[in-house]
């Protein structure tokens, strides 16, 4: 059986982003980023079940419900939390059904949207749930790569990203990213555009 390792579920979730992108333009004729966000979401979380049989998981689960289930009613960061919102996915155990990971979804390489859900993701991890899992979220970003981009180097704009959030989360939560680059032309781009599928793990420091 597979353990569902971060590396494990990083690499699965680039996985499903891939035959996501392929299913949409087979079916429909029209690339990802033309298709609903919750398209790429349901993909996520099937992939994740399929692949780890000990997974199941929630979609568009209340931020207050994830934070009920560990006897919290008052909350270090709300702001942040965007407390009345709802997280993408939630994966959770099939045996107990209790949390364990929260993915958030991207369609693109935003700054402003990467930091919004990197905030969310530390604040979660810095409330008093005691639970070790959920000290450890994800955002899973699709993005289009033209041939700029690509000029200037995959690996470089990433590292960009990631020094961009580490100046601005401090040293509370590590940031890290694992990522794949699609064919330019494939799944529905046109020639000169690729597809970036990329996996922020934002995980509390270890003290």
């Amino acid at each position: 059986m597979a353990r569902a390792t971060k590396i494990q579920l990083q690499n699965s979730i680039i996985d499903a982003m891939e035959r996501a992108s392929s299913d949409a333009f087979e079916r429909s004729g029209v690339h990802i980023r033309i298709m609903p966000e919750y398209f790429l979401n349901v993909f996520i979380a099937n992939e994740l079940s399929n692949k780890f049989p000990t997974l199941g998981y929630r979609l568009e689960m209340p931020v207050k419900e994830v934070l009920n289930e560990f006897g919290l009613e008052n909350y270090i960061s709300p702001n942040e939390l965007r407390i009345n919102g709802k997280f993408d996915i939630a994966i959770i155990s099939k045996g107990s059904r209790k949390l364990r990971h929260i993915i958030e979804v991207k369609r693109s390489l935003s700054k402003r949207q990467l930091l919004k859900e990197s905030k969310r993701l530390k604040a979660l991890a810095s409330e008093p749930h005691q639970s070790k899992r959920l000290e450890t979220g994800y955002i899973a970003a699709i993005s289009r790569l033209g041939s700029s981009a690509r000029s200037y180097g995959v690996r470089q704009l990433l590292d960009a990203r990631l020094e961009f959030l580490g100046n601005q989360l401090g040293d509370v939560v590590d940031v890290s990213c694992r990522y794949r680059v699609m064919d330019a032309g494939a799944y529905g781009f046109d020639p000169a555009t690729s597809l970036l599928l990329t996996v922020f793990c934002i995980k509390k420091a270890e003290k």
